[in-house]
Order: C-alpha cells, then structure tokens, then sequence
C-alpha cells in the first residue's frame, strides 16, 4: 500500500506532557514490527543496523534465554527505566517497584545525574520513517536540567567488565535522530548518547547526532545493497 508522504505539523507538548504518539503508527515490539496508516513496514532499525557474523549470532542465541540471559535482563532493566522516567513525567510522586535482583543495575541507573531534575519528552517513543518505510522505538528523549535535550538509548551488560567495551548504539541513535527531525522538526537534538547499565556502574557515551545519522544513513545504504542483491 502506498503511504502518501505529507510534511508532519506536530506541535510540542507543554511543560509536563509527554509528546504525543505518531498518529497512524502503530508498533508490535515483541515482533519488531510497525504498522504504518494500515501499512506493515517492511523493517526495523535493529534489523537494518544488524551486522554480525554468524559465530557473534551464535553467541547471542546462546546466552539470550534463561533466568541469567540477556534478554529477560534486558527488558527488566529497560521496563524499571521506563517507569521511572514516566514517574518523572507525572510530576507525582512515586516509587519504582523492581525484582531485589536488578537492584546493582537499577540503583546506579536511577541515580545517573543524567535524570536528575530533568524533563522527560518521551519514552519508549515509537518512531516510523515513512519514505524508507522502516519503525523503530527511541528509549527515552529527555532535556536536562542544564537545557540540554538529549536521545538516549539504553543497553545493558552482564558485568562491570563488560560497560567498558561496550560499543555505542550509533546507527541506531542516528535513525531515532533522523526520523525526530523529520516528525518533530521543532526539536533540536544536542546530544545523543548509550547509557549503558551495568552492576554497581553505569556510563554515559555521547555522541555529536551528525555523526550518528551519517552512520544510520551508511548502514541503510549498505542494507539496501544487500536487499537488492537478494532480488527485492
């Protein structure tokens, strides 16, 4: 189905609100898939930036399921950020209710400075380029207490070992970065950043967003070479 492109006129929510969703776009997470105004996206941005060899596939299958996968620690970390941050947004307050196992993760993460006094804009914000007709779901768009806004992906690691090689999600930020300034053109992006979770720590890696959306717009270039390789 073809999806007439129209320039978005999307207005910022006043103090206290969180943006509204993408009228029209609705996401299956679980699935990685997004519907557009009745149209199934054929991509997801985890699936364009994916690049791995197949020994790296193994690997990650290998240690994603399980009460000590990735996986389950993953999306617990990512749910306890994303009530917190809809805590913040409420302007009430709240408590954060998590397993005690998540506790050396979830302590340094809440109390990253980053959140501290900030505005929250969005949350687990999902995000569709109709022109390449690919969605993906921003973790969180914050403006700091200095004033500076920043898009943030969150990723988290098994241990304190492992924060400190941990790549960040540039492509991927790119794409969120890209597909803000088509939707929400009003939104200046300073910074964006991978804060990365580990237990007892937690880092900041931030990022120019030219940068990332250079990478984005290289991998997407790169994933449409191989599409066409494979005749679509």
């Amino acid at each position: 189905m073809h999806v007439p492109i129209t320039t978005p006129a999307l207005q910022l929510p006043p103090a206290g609100h969180l943006l509204p969703p993408i009228d029209g776009l609705v996401a299956n997470e679980e699935a990685h898939r997004y519907c557009f105004r009745g149209d199934w996206l054929p991509f997801s941005v985890t699936g364009v930036i994916s690049d791995l060899s197949e020994a790296a596939r193994k690997q990650i299958a290998r240690t994603k399921d399980g009460p000590d996968g990735w996986e389950l620690r993953g999306n617990s970390i990512h749910a306890i950020l994303e009530q917190y941050l809809r805590g913040i947004a409420s302007g009430e307050e709240f408590d954060v209710m998590y397993e005690g196992r998540w506790e050396p993760w979830a302590e340094p993460l809440l109390d990253h400075w980053l959140f501290r006094d900030c505005q929250v804009l969005a949350v687990e914000y999902a995000l569709c380029d109709p022109r390449k007709r690919v969605g993906g779901c921003v973790d969180f768009l914050i403006r700091t207490a200095e004033g500076q806004t920043i898009l943030g992906d969150l990723k988290t690691v098994s241990t304190a070992a492992a924060l400190k090689s941990r790549k960040p999600a540039t492509a991927q930020l790119g794409s969120y970065a890209s597909m803000f300034c088509w939707w929400w053109p009003t939104i200046t992006i300073d910074r964006c950043a991978t804060l990365v979770s580990a237990p007892g720590e937690c880092e900041l890696k931030p990022q120019d967003p030219a940068c990332c959306i250079a990478a984005w717009q290289e991998a997407w270039e790169k994933h449409q070479a191989e599409e066409q390789l494979r005749g679509f």
